[in-house]
C-alpha cells in the first residue's frame, strides 16, 4: 500500500489521481460531490481515470481502491471523529511524503 503523505495543497490529491489513471484503480471517497470534484480534477489535469466511487457505490466486484482523505471516508462512514490510526511499517507500505 502506499501512503501518500503531504500539508493542504501539497499535491496529494493530484497525485492520487495520477496514480489512478496509470494503473486504472478507481478512487474511493465519501460522497457522490466528491466524486464529481475528483472528475473534475481529473480533467483539469489531463488524467484519465476509472470513475470514482462513493461509499454508497461500492460494489463487491470491484477489487482494489484508493483512498482519497481517508479521515472523511472514515467519518462518512462510522459518523465518528477519526481521532488516531495505525498503519505497520513494514515492506507492504511505501510512504511517499510530498513535503520533503
Amino acid at each position: 500500500m502506499k501512503i501518500i503523505l503531504g500539508s493542504r495543497s501539497s499535491g496529494k490529491t493530484k497525485r492520487l489521481l495520477e496514480l489512478s489513471a496509470m494503473n486504472r484503480v478507481p478512487i474511493l471517497c465519501e460522497t457522490q460531490a466528491r466524486v464529481e470534484r475528483l472528475l473534475t480534477k481529473a480533467k483539469g489535469y489531463g488524467y484519465q481515470i476509472p470513475l470514482p466511487v462513493s461509499l454508497d457505490q461500492l460494489d463487491p466486484k470491484i477489487k482494489e481502491v484508493y483512498v482519497d482523505e481517508i479521515d472523511l471516508v472514515f467519518e462518512h462512514l462510522t459518523k465518528l471523529k477519526l481521532g488516531a490510526l495505525t498503519l505497520n511499517k513494514d515492506d507492504k507500505n511505501e510512504i511517499e511524503d510530498l513535503d520533503k
